[in-house]
């Protein structure tokens, strides 16, 4: 069996797959897309990249020349093969539906608007980096050349747009109510389950685990640790002290992504912090 996965280092659904390969114990062909938005080399819209994957986005796994496309589904098929640790990603023993709707509910699904769900909710607060990144390293002509070229007409507008004005923090207000409804969702949850968010790990817990460190990319960490959400607190250590965390996360980011992190934030929380913490407070009571 050959696995050869297209991602990106910060990629949230490259994430995804990266931990639920190391969670399975399966070795991959690495292939790391330098993505249209964070490098001017924009590969994931080379004629290449497109090949394989017509949308030009990652990730994409290539399974014996079968390509197989968006996390949730390439998550699927990572769980039927058989690695070196022996884990059921989408065991029979738990409450499916509830597995299925959280799975849904924490994927960056095309198609879904930003706001809608936790999954959708959470990458409109990594605008204000991807807005840096943008005027940072993309020129004019590049922008507008992502504009023409990206097969999804609406991320290249996205981009153009980028390049000229500052947009995350009104696009991220809009998900205010979202974000902070999923998190005590969360919290309530993990009331009467444990330790993982349905007793065992399991699909669900890659997805909050990306998801949740993406708040920390974002300088919003201090909800994770908000007397709130105790329950949260701990499920997130929990997460933290996973290998597959270190290795296929933390791992991934480089000077670049650590460069850019720092450069936006500095020291500084994020700006939506406050008013999240506000409105968490105001629905927990």
């Amino acid at each position: 069996m050959k696995l050869k996965l297209y991602h990106a280092k910060w990629s949230l659904c490259s994430q995804m797959v990266r931990v639920a390969m190391e969670e399975k114990g399966l070795s991959y062909e690495s292939n790391l897309i330098k993505l249209c938005d964070q490098y001017p080399e924009a590969e994931n819209l080379s004629t290449e990249y497109l090949a394989i994957n017509p949308k030009g986005i990652v990730p994409t796994l290539d399974f014996n020349g079968e390509i197989v496309t968006e996390s949730t589904n390439i998550i699927k098929k990572l769980n039927s093969f058989s690695g070196e640790i022996d884990i059921d990603l989408w065991p029979e023993d738990v409450d499916q539906e509830k597995l299925n709707t959280w799975v849904e509910d924490t994927t960056l699904t095309d198609g879904v608007p930003l706001g809608k769900t936790l999954g959708t909710a959470i990458p409109p607060f990594s605008i204000i980096l991807i807005n840096f990144m943008v005027k940072k390293y993309l020129s004019i002509f590049q922008a507008i050349k992502i504009f023409w070229k990206h097969p999804l007409r609406e991320r290249g507008r996205f981009f153009l747009v980028m390049k000229f004005f500052n947009i995350q923090k009104p696009v991220a207000e809009r998900c205010y109510k979202v974000l902070a409804k999923s998190l005590l969702d969360i919290e309530k949850n993990l009331e009467n389950s444990g330790p993982y968010f349905l007793g065992k790990f399991s699909h669900i817990d890659i997805n909050l685990m990306c998801c949740l460190h993406r708040l920390t990319d974002v300088r919003l960490e201090k909800i994770l640790e908000s007397k709130e959400l105790p329950n949260v607190k701990n499920y997130w250590e929990l997460l933290k002290s996973r290998k597959s965390y270190q290795k296929c996360i933390l791992d991934f980011y480089g000077e670049k992504e650590n460069g850019d992190i720092e450069e936006v934030f500095g020291p500084h929380d994020s700006m939506h912090l406050e008013p999240l913490m506000s409105m968490i407070k105001k629905y927990k009571t």
